[in-house]
């Protein structure tokens, strides 16, 4: 019996993409030689779709990735785009496209203040309420539970975590069109 490789989560949203696709990944660091990719998201038109790893091995999924990224529509956009670039050249994967990141760093740097997270920049409602909220750096300690434990309520809380990311750059890419060269 075959194993399966992947879970996915997809949503129709009210809202679309004219043009190109919005893309982020979950990792389990910040090396792209040595950690991994658990999680490819991204937004086509109205369409998000999160394909999550259910597998220790990355292999497979990056085979399956490789297959979806020529069917997408260009250009990409994605918040601090030489991240997802890095980790997806890694893995034999380019991408060209747009860093939603770019003028925020530019301002930033032209206040002297520091680069915005992209937490910085649009918070989420839990943390109004004081409820907890996954951050980017939970998600290795996230994954190393699943794969101890194989509860997928740790994956469910690492897609969590890219829907609201997804979600965020949307609003960036659609409320500040203008700050982007589209």
């Amino acid at each position: 019996m075959m194993e399966n490789i992947t879970t996915s989560y997809s949503r129709q949203l009210m809202v679309s993409i004219p043009q190109g696709t919005l893309l982020d990944i979950e990792t389990t660091g910040l090396d792209e030689i040595y950690d991994e990719i658990v999680v490819f998201g991204y937004i086509q038109e109205s369409r998000l779709e999160i394909i999550c790893r259910t597998s220790r091995e990355e292999k497979p999924f990056i085979a399956q990735i490789t297959r979806l990224i020529p069917k997408l529509h260009g250009p990409f956009y994605a918040y601090n785009l030489s991240f997802e670039k890095r980790f997806l050249e890694a893995k034999g994967i380019n991408i060209e496209g747009i860093d939603l990141f770019q003028p925020w760093r530019e301002k930033a740097e032209a206040l002297c203040l520091k680069w915005p997270k992209l937490d910085e920049l649009f918070s989420h409602a839990e943390h109004y309420f004081n409820e907890p909220v996954v951050s980017g750096r939970d998600i290795p300690l996230l994954w190393r539970r699943f794969l101890e434990t194989g509860n997928k309520d740790y994956l469910q809380q690492i897609i969590r975590h890219n829907e609201s990311d997804l979600l965020r750059e949307l609003y960036l890419l659609v409320y500040y069109r203008d700050s982007y060269r589209l």
